[in-house]
């Protein structure tokens, strides 16, 4: 099969960077992937478990401007800036997006174009409890959406470039203003965080001790980055406060249905929500 991109240059392989470069290269969908990484050691194993064929700790002018398209996958409070010096290091017009986990900060910020910047904004909704180059794998975005939140302006080749580049990968590509991706995913990625951290807070050390698979599940992604859930957190906040605020109206309605003893409401909300909770499970099937 023949490459879709000549050469994709990413910036920053953790976790997301890295399982990005080894699935473009994995299935051919780029004849180069370039890396760039602070530490050394991180580029020695992104070389190792095949998530690039080069890079460099700094970015580099030369590789940037051959590049196809660049990718951005550092914390969400770092990608405005280092667009912008990717701009100003590339040679002519260059396409960036990249992989965080809040939109609407990031093209604000990135709403008048910077020299030869063209930026489109990415979010793959994908990830893991895990972090770094060690938690890398290729199949990390198959099956997942990734959602490109284009601005007004933006060139359609541009996006359509970007979209190109998700599903070489296996993603589904799903396209939002950055408003409605930030309200949706308050809902469905940044409240089930904050509430496994809740269950974990209110659990005492006595009952821990006969935690099983259930406590485990919906707990496991409280183990995720403390400063990346921070920093998406109070980017976020406005849209986390109303669907904790939602989540507390819904939890404080079966408490008050619990104590009254309302058998029969009860059943009925549990029953629903299961049937919502299969539909999900064949969707995503």
């Amino acid at each position: 099969m023949k490459p879709i991109f000549e050469q994709v240059s990413i910036i920053g392989l953790g976790l997301i960077g890295g399982s990005l470069g080894m699935a473009l290269r994995k299935n051919k969908a780029a004849r180069r992937v370039i890396g760039f990484a602070r530490r050394p050691l991180v580029l020695r194993q992104a070389k190792r478990l095949g998530a690039i064929d080069d890079g460099d700790t700094l970015l580099c002018s030369d590789w940037l401007s051959r590049s196809d398209l660049v990718v951005i996958a550092t914390p969400l409070d770092t990608v405005p800036g280092l667009a912008r010096r990717v701009a100003r290091m590339a040679a002519g017009p260059v396409i960036v997006t990249d992989a965080a986990g809040t939109k609407g900060s990031i093209v604000r910020a990135l709403r008048r174009p910077a020299g030869k910047l063209i930026f489109v904004g990415g979010h793959p909704m994908a990830g893991s409890e895990r972090s770094g180059i060690a938690a890398a794998r290729a199949d990390l975005f198959r099956g997942a959406a990734c959602v490109l939140t284009p601005a007004a302006g933006t060139p359609k080749e541009a996006a359509a470039k970007v979209a190109a580049l998700w599903r070489s990968v296996g993603a589904r590509v799903v396209v939002r203003s950055a408003a409605r991706h930030d309200r949706e995913v308050a809902r469905i990625s940044h409240l089930p965080h904050l509430t496994a951290v809740g269950l974990i807070e209110t659990a005492d050390p006595a009952s821990l001790k006969l935690a099983g698979s259930g406590f485990f599940d919906t707990t496991r992604i409280g183990m995720a980055s403390p400063a990346l859930w921070e920093t998406i957190c109070l980017d976020n906040r406005r849209e986390i406060v109303g669907a904790l605020d939602r989540y507390l109206k819904r939890m404080t309605t079966l408490r008050n249905q619990i104590r009254r003893g309302e058998g029969k409401t009860l059943r009925r909300r549990l029953k629903s929500a299961a049937a919502k909770r299969k539909r999900l499970v064949r969707r995503a099937g």
